[in-house]
């Protein structure tokens, strides 16, 4: 709690840090043109014109950034009581803070391009020019279109969970240059995440692929396999699967069929995929593999997957007719090893009954 609470504050502080900024570069350029008086101090008259355009942009800039940061926290709370996640509030922000950053540097070099003599932007012109031509030269202009491939295509956004660059996460920072993500999964169990910030950059999104388990839905399919020996009864094993699947994510599936359904981009997808608990049969190294396919969300995966071992261990330890099939070696012996053996029997029962006849004569003489 204390930490949502320094947050916050950081945040106030933040803007309030840009909004005095910007009033005091306002004053200073007020103070500068005579526009503001102030009592017993002689007003300068500065012809601001001899400052170049710069003169408006980097307050246009300044500005900008105020705005941004005394908006972000009037939209979170307009937005809190109509979206779920806070996550999705700040996608949403992110998209309107793109808008106005574009229109903000749209205004600047309608400045630059309008403002005083062609020649003073040329040599301006010529210095971005060179500083663009070094810079294309370079990773960054990769980062740059990917992240123009993932704003346009909206391929993830922020509270997403993907998977890229062998890296998987919930997505918590968005910038032109990078994505940054809070890591699960990997040797952890159930996509737990490990405390670990993975910072990707975007030029990934080029050159691999991008897998986002929450665009649509927040669903996921999972399956767990089970190794069944050859001498169990397999049809009592599937129904005991069932009864725990019916019992463990049964009625959560049927209720989010509807939705699910809604999203599938062809109808015939609802004959493809499994809605409600299924159960495959297939031949293991040493065993009958039944697999149970179901879907939950997939920010529970553990905990569901969890709750169904731990049924069906409980089923089948309870029933003798099903066993579990587990690496294990087991001798068998050829029939010249049982000739041997039964030779070895024979003889040692040959000297038994004549260890007992010698007793007995020797019994008779005394």
């Amino acid at each position: 709690m204390n930490d949502v609470v320094r947050n916050a504050n950081w945040r106030k502080a933040r803007a309030l840090f840009w909004s005095i900024i910007t009033l005091i570069v306002l004053s200073a350029l007020g103070l500068l043109a005579g526009a503001i008086a102030i009592p017993g101090i002689p007003s300068p008259h500065v012809d601001l014109s001899t400052f170049g355009p710069w003169v408006y942009a980097i307050p246009i800039l300044i500005a900008t950034k105020a705005l941004l940061e005394l908006l972000r926290p009037v939209f979170r709370a307009a937005l809190k009581s109509h979206v779920k996640y806070e996550a999705d509030i700040f996608a949403h922000f992110q998209i309107v803070s793109y808008v106005v950053w574009g229109t903000s540097i749209a205004l600047v070099f309608y400045v630059l391009l309008g403002f005083g003599g062609a020649g003073q932007f040329t040599f301006l012109g010529t210095a971005f020019v060179s500083a663009a031509l070094i810079y294309v030269m370079q990773e960054p202009l990769l980062n740059l279109v990917g992240w123009v491939v993932l704003v346009s295509m909206g391929l993830y956004k922020l509270g997403d969970r993907i998977e890229m660059n062998n890296s998987k996460g919930y997505v918590v920072e968005i910038t032109p240059m990078n994505t940054t993500i809070r890591e699960f999964g990997g040797a952890l169990y159930g996509d737990t995440f490990t405390g670990r910030y993975v910072t990707i950059p975007h030029s990934q999104i080029l050159k691999g692929n991008v897998f986002n388990y929450t665009k649509d839905t927040p669903f996921i399919w999972d399956q767990l396999v089970m190794n069944i020996t050859y001498e169990s009864d397999l049809k009592l094993a599937e129904r005991l699967i069932y009864e725990a699947a019916e019992e463990v994510v049964g009625p959560m599936m049927r209720e989010n069929r509807a939705h699910l359904r809604s999203k599938y981009e062809f109808a015939d997808l609802a004959d493809y995929m499994a809605e409600e608990p299924r159960v495959g049969w297939g031949f293991g190294a040493s065993s009958i593999d039944l697999t149970l396919v179901y879907f939950c969300p997939v920010f529970a995966k553990g905990t569901y997957r969890t709750r169904l071992v731990k049924r069906i261990f409980d089923a089948f330890m309870a029933e003798p007719r099903v066993q579990f099939a587990y690496p294990h070696v087991q001798f068998v012996p050829s029939a010249a090893d049982q000739e041997k053996e039964a030779a070895a029997r024979v003889k040692e029962a040959a000297k038994e009954a004549a260890r007992e006849t010698a007793k007995e004569k020797l019994a008779v003489t005394r």
